[in-house]
C-alpha cells in the first residue's frame, strides 16, 4: 500500500499544469507520457472508479506480464475496471511460455515474488506504484495450497526437484503423497492431493513462509489476494482442521484495506458457507447458470440468471464470473464455446447488478485456444464500449439495491434504486414497457444499441434491438419528458380509404417532434495492422481545455467492415486522436481532428458528415396494424435528410396499403448511415399523428434492407 492521500495530491497539481500548458498550446497529448501522466491520479473523477475494490469489478489479466500491465492501465482504467488480477506471481518449476503451458504458473516452488513469464519483483512493484496512479488495485493469484511436481505418473505427488530447499526438505510441511478418491469426505478434500504435492497448511512454519510472502507483496502494493484451491485449504472446525485461514489473514498488513477471496468450487464437500466467515468466494455454480441463461448449450432464459446458488452466503460475499480461466482453459473446455456476443451479455447480466462482485476473465490472443505466448495480453474483449458501459453504470450505482424484472424469457432489466436500469435483450427487437422506480424523464442508452428511454408514471418505455444492451442512468437529476395534450380520436370509417378526401376533423394536439439525443457519434476506418483502436477527445476552445476519459482514452466499439464508433455523450465539438499499440492518427503533437454535429465519419485522415464511399440502398419499411381514418395516409420521418430531418412535411411516403391495416414504405437511403426514426399520420390538412414512444433505431444495410414493426398508438 501506498500513502495514497500524498501521492494522488502531488500528481493531480502537477496534472492541473499539465493541462494550462496543453490549453496554451492547443494541443492534444502524442502519447500517455503526455497528458495521462499528469491527469492519471484523478481517476476516481475521471473515470467513476468506487473507492473500494468490492464495490467495483475486477479484470483478470490472465497471464499478462507486469509490464503489458502496466502499459495498458489507462486503457483498463477508462474501461471502468476498479481491480487487476495477476496470475500466480511465485516462482514456478519450469521457464515454459507456450500459451498451453499455463498450467505452469500454478506449480510453484517458493513463496517468493518474480517468474519468468511475468517478470521479477522489481517490475511488479512498478505496476503497482503506477496502478495507484490511475486508482487501480492489484490482486493478486497466490497457491498456498501445492508446489510442482517431479513429473506425471508414480511422481506426481512428489515435489518437483527445484522446490525450495527449506520446504522440500522438511516432511511436517507436507501431506501424505495421495490424491483424493471421494470428493464427498471432507478430510480427504483437505488433507491429500489435487494431482500435485500437497503442502500441510496446518503447519505453523509453512504458515510463517505465507504470510512473509502475502505482506512482501503488500509492502511492495499489492491490495488484495485471491487464494487458488482454497477449498483443499483446512477450515479450523473441518476435521483435520487448523487455524491457517484466521492465522494468516489475521497477520495481513493493512487487513481491513485488503480485498480477498478464495476459489473455492461447489459441489462435493465444499464447506461453502464456512469459507465465508473470512473471506468473499467465488460464485462457480452462478457462473454455469449464468451461461445457461444466455443461451450457452441450450435457449436463453434469462430468468436463469437471478438467484445466485449460493446457499445461506450473503451476495455480498461473492465474486461472480460468466467465466473464468479454468472453464475456460481446462480439459473439459466447460465454457470454450462461448461466443464473445454470449460472453458480453453475460457479463451484463452479472455486472450490473448489486452487492456482488464481478470478474471479466480476459481469454488469450491469438488464433485457437492458445494463441499467444505467456506474458502477451489477451483478445481485448475488455476493451469493447458495452463493457465498458456497464463497468460504469456499476460504479455509479454503488451502494443502490436491486430489482429484477423481465419480459420473457429472453429481456432482463436490472434496476438499481431510483437511479438506473440496465436492459439484456437475448431475443429480437422488443417494445420495453415495464413498471420502474426510477424518476421520469428521458435516459438516453449509454451502450451501442442507440436509442432512448421514456420514464412516466412510474413506467418505463422503448425498444432495443435484438441482442442489444440498454445502460441507462443520468449524471444529474433527469428533466421531465414533456408532455402533449392527446390526439383527438376519430371513429373509424366502416371501409376505411387511406386515399379519399381528408378527415374534416385533424388531431386536437399533434405529439411534439422528437429530438436526438445530443452528442456527437464518431466514426474510425481502422487501418490496416492496427488492434481495437482507442478514441481520445477534448475541447481546446475553451479553457482550461475540456477532456475526456485520460489517454488513449476510450475503446471503440467494432461496428463492421473496418468502421469502429465512439459516442462522445453531451458535447458538440471535440478533436478526437485515435491510437493503437504505440500507433495513432494523427501523429505525435499534432492536434486532432476537429468533429462537430450529429456525426463524423474519418478515414484516412479525411473527416465527413456521412459514410464515405456509401452507395444508396432501397428500404422497405413494413408498418403492422397502422389503422387510419379517411384522408390519413401514412409516412416515415427520421433522422436524416433522407427521412426528413424530422420535418413532417418532408417525410418520406405516402406509403401503400394494399394489404391494409399493413402499409409499406420505401426509401433510397445511405448504406451504413445509423438512422432513427418513426411512423407518422398524415393528412391532406397537415394534421400529423405521431407514433408513440422513443424513436426506432436502424442501421441501413444492403443485407437487411426490410424493417418490420408495429404502429405505436
Amino acid at each position: 500500500m501506498f500513502n495514497k492521500l500524498r501521492s494522488r495530491w502531488g500528481i493531480a497539481l502537477a496534472g492541473a499544469l499539465l493541462l494550462q500548458t496543453i490549453a496554451g498550446a492547443g494541443l492534444a497529448p502524442g502519447s500517455p507520457s503526455g497528458l495521462a501522466a499528469g491527469t492519471a491520479a484523478a481517476a476516481a473523477q475521471e473515470y467513476g472508479l468506487p473507492a473500494d475494490a468490492k464495490d467495483g469489478v475486477i479484470f483478470h489479466a490472465w497471464n499478462w506480464s507486469f509490464d503489458n500491465i502496466k502499459a495498458q492501465l489507462p486503457a483498463i482504467a477508462a474501461a471502468g475496471f476498479k481491480s487487476i488480477q495477476t496470475s500466480p506471481i511465485q516462482g514456478n518449476k519450469e521457464p515454459l511460455k507456450e500459451g498451453s503451458q499455463w498450467w505452469v504458473l500454478y506449480q510453484p516452488t517458493n513463496f517468493a515474488i518474480g517468474n519468468a513469464q511475468l517478470g521479477n519483483r522489481e517490475q511488479f512493484r512498478q505496476l503497482c506504484a503506477e496502478a495507484e496512479k490511475y486508482g487501480i488495485d492489484i490482486i493478486v493469484d497466490v497457491v498456498a495450497n501445492h508446489t510442482g511436481n517431479a513429473g506425471g505418473g508414480s511422481l506426481t505427488y512428489t515435489p518437483a526437484t527445484n522446490v525450495d530447499p527449506d520446504i522440500r526438505n522438511n516432511t511436517s510441511y507436507w501431506h501424505e503423497a495421495r490424491g483424493v478418491d471421494n470428493w464427498n469426505d471432507r478430510w480427504q478434500v483437505t488433507q491429500w492431493g489435487i494431482g500435485l504435492p500437497d503442502l500441510n497448511t496446518g503447519s505453523q512454519g509453512l504458515q510463517d513462509k505465507v504470510i512473509a510472502f502475502l505482506n512482501d507483496a503488500v509492502a511492495l502494493g499489492a491490495d488484495g489476494f485471491r487464494f487458488d484451491a482454497a477449498k483443499h485449504i483446512e477450515l479450523p472446525g473441518d476435521p483435520g482442521g487448523s487455524n491457517f485461514w484466521p492465522r494468516v489473514l489475521g497477520s495481513l498488513s493493512s487487513r481491513q484495506e485488503l480485498f480477498v477471496y478464495g476459489e473455492v468450487l461447489q459441489g462435493g464437500a465444499d464447506n461453502f458457507a464456512g469459507y465465508a466467515d473470512y473471506m468473499s468466494l467465488t460464485a462457480s455454480s452462478y457462473g454455469h447458470e449464468v451461461r445457461r441463461a444466455v443461451g450457452f448449450g441450450g435457449s436463453p432464459n434469462v430468468a436463469l440468471a437471478q438467484p445466485f446458488q449460493a446457499g445461506s452466503v450473503n451476495p455480498s460475499k461473492l465474486v461472480t464470473w460468466v467465466e473464468s480461466h479454468d472453464t475456460y482453459a481446462n480439459d473439459s473446455g466447460e465454457s470454450t464455446g462461448m461466443t464473445d456476443y454470449q460472453l458480453k451479455m453475460g457479463w451484463a447480466l452479472i455486472a450490473a447488478r448489486a452487492q456482488t462482485t464481478s470478474l471479466f476473465f480476459d481469454r488469450p490472443a491469438g488464433s485457437g485456444k492458445f494463441g499467444s505466448p505467456l506474458g502477451q495480453p489477451g483478445r481485448g474483449l475488455w476493451r469493447d464500449g458495452d463493457v465498458a458501459a456497464v463497468n460504469k453504470f456499476h460504479n455509479a450505482m454503488a451502494g443502490q439495491g436491486e430489482y429484477l424484472r423481465t419480459q420473457g424469457s429472453q429481456t432482463m432489466l436490472v434496476e438499481r434504486g431510483a437511479k438506473g436500469v440496465v436492459i439484456v435483450n437475448l431475443g429480437g427487437e422488443i417494445r420495453i414497457d415495464s413498471p420502474t422506480n426510477l424518476a421520469s424523464g428521458t435516459y438516453a442508452n449509454r451502450a451501442s444499441g442507440g436509442g432512448s428511454f421514456t420514464v412516466s408514471s412510474g413506467r418505463i418505455t422503448g425498444t432495443l434491438g435484438g441482442g442489444k444492451i440498454a445502460v441507462l442512468y443520468q449524471d444529474a437529476a433527469p428533466s421531465p419528458s414533456p408532455t402533449a395534450a392527446p390526439s383527438a380520436t376519430p371513429s373509424p370509417s366502416a371501409t376505411p380509404n387511406p386515399t379519399a378526401a381528408p378527415s374534416p376533423t385533424p388531431s386536437a394536439t399533434p405529439v411534439p417532434t422528437p429530438t436526438p439525443a445530443a452528442g456527437i457519434v464518431v466514426h474510425f476506418y481502422k487501418p490496416s495492422g492496427w488492434g481495437t483502436p482507442s478514441v481520445y477527445y477534448y475541447d481546446d476552445s475553451v479553457s482550461p481545455v475540456r477532456t475526456g476519459p485520460a489517454w488513449p482514452g476510450t475503446a471503440m466499439t467494432d461496428e463492421g467492415d473496418g468502421w469502429y464508433r465512439y459516442a462522445l455523450p453531451s458535447w458538440s465539438q471535440a478533436k478526437v486522436i485515435f491510437s493503437s499499440n504505440g500507433a495513432q492518427q494523427p501523429a505525435a503533437q499534432q492536434p486532432g481532428y476537429a468533429v462537430s454535429g450529429r456525426e463524423a465519419w474519418i478515414k484516412d485522415g479525411a473527416v465527413s458528415a456521412a459514410k464515405p464511399e456509401q452507395g444508396l440502398v432501397q428500404v422497405t419499411f413494413t408498418i403492422q396494424n397502422a389503422a387510419t381514418v379517411m384522408g390519413q395516409n401514412v409516412f416515415i420521418a427520421g433522422s436524416i435528410a433522407e427521412l426528413g430531418g424530422w420535418d413532417p412535411a418532408k417525410a418520406v411516403g405516402p406509403g401503400s396499403a394494399a394489404a391494409y391495416p399493413t402499409w409499406t414504405v420505401t426509401a433510397k437511403l445511405p448504406a451504413g448511415a445509423n438512422i432513427e426514426f418513426k411512423e407518422i399520420k398524415k393528412d391532406g390538412s397537415g394534421a400529423v399523428v405521431w407514433e408513440s414512444g422513443s424513436n426506432r433505431i436502424y442501421t441501413v444495410s444492403a443485407s437487411n434492407p426490410n424493417v418490420t414493426f408495429s404502429f405505436r398508438p
